[in-house]
C-alpha cells in the first residue's frame, strides 16, 4: 500500500497509483518510479492525462521536455522527480515549465513528495508530483518588440554577429550572421538564454559577470569561448554596450568577431617559440642543458655562492673509451649510450644538482652546497653504480673518468681549467676514477678569511 505524506492513495498491480481525491480538486498528479536514480513515468490521474495529453501507455519516458523556472532545460539531476525535497519544502509550490510537441509552452506550479511503499527495494523508489496550476504561454519568438523595428533593421544587415540580451540573460534579437555562425535557426535562439551558446563549465561565471556588469553601462571587450550547435568550440571577441529600449528597460547589445584562427596561429607561434627556446638551451640528443646555457648556469651559481657564502663544487666527466664504442657498434649505439647515461645520471644525482652535456662524451656537473671532497664522494658513488648497469641494446658496461674542483672565487674559466686538469690526471691514472683538483697557495691565501675557511687539497 502506498502512503503519501499528504494524501491517501492506492496501489495497482503495476505499482503505486495516484492519490485519490486529486481529480476532484482539478489537480494533475504524476507518479515517477526511480530506478537507480533514473525517473520513469508510471502513472497519472485523469486530470493529468487530460491536461497534459497523456495516453494509457504506462510506464513511459517523459513525453515532454522539462524546463526550470527560468526556462532552462531541467534534465539529468535537475529533473523535478530527482530533487531532494524535505518535509518542509514538500508543501511549497515550485515553478517549472514543460515543452510538448505541437503544444504551447506551459508553466506549472507543482509540489514534489516522496512516496513510501513496501514494494520499494534497493535503488527503486517512487515520487509523486502534484500539479496545481497549468498555464499555457505564448512563446512564439518575436524578432524584437515592434517599438524598435529600426534597431532590428540596422543590426540585421551587419556582416558580423550581433545579438541583444535582456537583463535576465535572454536573447531578444539575433541577426543573420549571428545565427549562421552558431549554426542555429533564428527561432531556436530567440528567447533562449545565452547559456545555450556557452560550454557548461562557463555557465555560472558568465551569469555572474552578466549580472554584475549590466548596470555599469560601459563598453566592454573580452575574449570568450562559445559552443556551436554541432558541439564544437570557437573563440570570439565580444564587444558590447548597454542601451535601453523604448520602455526604459536595459539591454545589452553584443557584437561578435570570430578570432579562433588568430588564436590558433598565436598558439602555434607560442609553441614554436617554446621549441626554439628549448633548442637554444638544451642538447637535442639527451635533453640536457647544452654547453652555452650550462656556462650561464655555472656563472649564476658561482655569483650566488659569492653573494651568500655557499660552497659550490663542479665535476667534469668523460666516458671512457667512447670512440671504441662508436667504431665497433656504430654511432646509433653511441647515441643510445649517451642518452641512457644521461638518464642514469639524472636519477643518481640530487635534484639540486645540474647536469650539462659539455660536448661529445663530456658532461659537466654543478653541485651546490658541497665542497670538493663531498663532491668526490658523490661522483665516486655514481661511478660505482654505473659499473653495475648495462647501457644500450648491446648491453654495454661503461665507466667514466672525472675531475672535481671547488669554487674559491676563481673566474669560471679558471675553475673549469682546474677541473679539466684533474680530469686529465684521472685519465692518466688509468681511467675509471675521480681526481680532485689541487688548490693553489695563492687561492688558499685569498680564501683564508673568517667567512671562508681554507681547505687543504
Amino acid at each position: 500500500m502506498v502512503a503519501s505524506k499528504n494524501s491517501p492513495s492506492h496501489q495497482t498491480a503495476e505499482g503505486p497509483s495516484t492519490p485519490d481525491g486529486l481529480d476532484t480538486l482539478n489537480i494533475a498528479a504524476l507518479i515517477y518510479r526511480l530506478d537507480a536514480g533514473v525517473p520513469l513515468l508510471v502513472d497519472a490521474n485523469e486530470t493529468a492525462r487530460r491536461q497534459l495529453h497523456l495516453g494509457d501507455g504506462f510506464p513511459m519516458a517523459d513525453p515532454w521536455q522539462w524546463l526550470d523556472a527560468h526556462r532552462y532545460p531541467a534534465a539529468g539531476l535537475d529533473h523535478p522527480a530527482l530533487l531532494n525535497v524535505s518535509s518542509e519544502n514538500s508543501s511549497q509550490w515550485q515553478c517549472f515549465h514543460i515543452r510538448q510537441h505541437a503544444q504551447p509552452l506551459q508553466a506549472l506550479k507543482l509540489k514534489i513528495s516522496p512516496l513510501e511503499t513496501l514494494a520499494d527495494e534497493g535503488a527503486t523508489r517512487h515520487v509523486l508530483i502534484a500539479i496545481g496550476e497549468i498555464t499555457a504561454i505564448d512563446d512564439t519568438p518575436g524578432l524584437l518588440p515592434q517599438a524598435q523595428p529600426h534597431l532590428r533593421q540596422v543590426l540585421g544587415n551587419l556582416p558580423m554577429g550581433v545579438c541583444i540580451i535582456d537583463l535576465e540573460g535572454y536573447l531578444r534579437l539575433v541577426n543573420h550572421a549571428f545565427c549562421e555562425f552558431f549554426g542555429y535557426a533564428e527561432t531556436d535562439l530567440l528567447n533562449a538564454h545565452f547559456r545555450k551558446l556557452l560550454p557548461s563549465q562557463h555557465h555560472q561565471t558568465a551569469e555572474k559577470q552578466h549580472a554584475a556588469s549590466f548596470f555599469d553601462e560601459l563598453d566592454q571587450r573580452r575574449a570568450v569561448e562559445v559552443q556551436l550547435h554541432d558541439g564544437s568550440s570557437r573563440t570570439v571577441i565580444i564587444e558590447d554596450t548597454i542601451s535601453h529600449d523604448e520602455a526604459g528597460q536595459p539591454q545589452r547589445i553584443a557584437f561578435l568577431v570570430d578570432i579562433t584562427e588568430r588564436c590558433d596561429i598565436e598558439r602555434q607561434l607560442e609553441e614554436k617559440n617554446r621549441r626554439l627556446e628549448y633548442l637554444a638551451t638544451r642538447d637535442d640528443l639527451t635533453g640536457l642543458h647544452n654547453r652555452r646555457f650550462g656556462l650561464e648556469l655555472l656563472e649564476q651559481t658561482l655569483e650566488r655562492s659569492q653573494r651568500y657564502g655557499e660552497k659550490v663544487a663542479i665535476a667534469m666527466l668523460d666516458l671512457d673509451h667512447f670512440k671504441e664504442i662508436n667504431d665497433r657498434y656504430g654511432h646509433a649505439v653511441g647515441d643510445e649510450v649517451l642518452t641512457e647515461f644521461s638518464h642514469f645520471m639524472i636519477g643518481a644525482l640530487r635534484s639540486s644538482d645540474t647536469l650539462v652535456r659539455w660536448g661529445g662524451e663530456e658532461f659537466l656537473v654543478i653541485l651546490p652546497g658541497v665542497d670538493r671532497f663531498s663532491a668526490q664522494t658523490t661522483i665516486d658513488r655514481v661511478l660505482k653504480q654505473l659499473r653495475q648497469r648495462t647501457l644500450s641494446t648491446p648491453r654495454l658496461r661503461v665507466s667514466f673518468s672525472a675531475g672535481v674542483g671547488e669554487y674559491r672565487h676563481q673566474m669560471p674559466k679558471g675553475l673549469l681549467e682546474e677541473v679539466d686538469h684533474a680530469l686529465y690526471q684521472a685519465k692518466s691514472a688509468g681511467r675509471g676514477c675521480v681526481s680532485i683538483a689541487p688548490v693553489s697557495s695563492a687561492c688558499q691565501e685569498r680564501c683564508c678569511t673568517p667567512t671562508f675557511p681554507s681547505f687543504q687539497g
